[in-house]
């Protein structure tokens, strides 16, 4: 035991630091001084971004709906010019159908009256 309590007086007795120590531990300190005022500055940054960030996404939220509601309006335009477009194309029709039935009405008429003429 004796050994190893004079190996450890050794490695712990007292001793000069080497040359320019200090100012290595200046230099360290002033870079961690800098890096604690960059570390500062970017979280006084971090609301503005959150800021940002939340009203980019409110933008694109708005403008989606705006899009979609104008798109939806869209499709409803063309909905009821479709809708009309049917509707004229069923007045002809059934028009142009009264008017065959007339005719064909006309015709029956006419060869009832030949054969009872005969």
């Amino acid at each position: 035991m004796n050994e190893m309590d004079e190996q450890l007086k050794r490695a712990l007795r007292r001793s000069d630091p080497s040359e320019g120590f200090a100012d290595r531990v200046l230099m360290l300190l002033a870079e961690q001084r800098k890096e604690t005022l960059g570390r500062e500055r970017s979280w006084k940054l971090w609301p503005r971004l959150r800021w940002a960030t939340a009203l980019a996404v409110l933008v694109l939220v708005v403008t989606g709906i705006a899009y979609r509601v104008r798109e939806r309006r869209d499709e409803e335009r063309e909905a009821r010019a479709a809708k009309q477009q049917v509707m004229l194309a069923l007045r002809i029709t059934g028009s142009k159908l009264r008017i065959a039935k007339q005719k064909v009405k006309a015709v029956e008429g006419g060869e009832a009256k030949m054969e009872n003429t005969l």
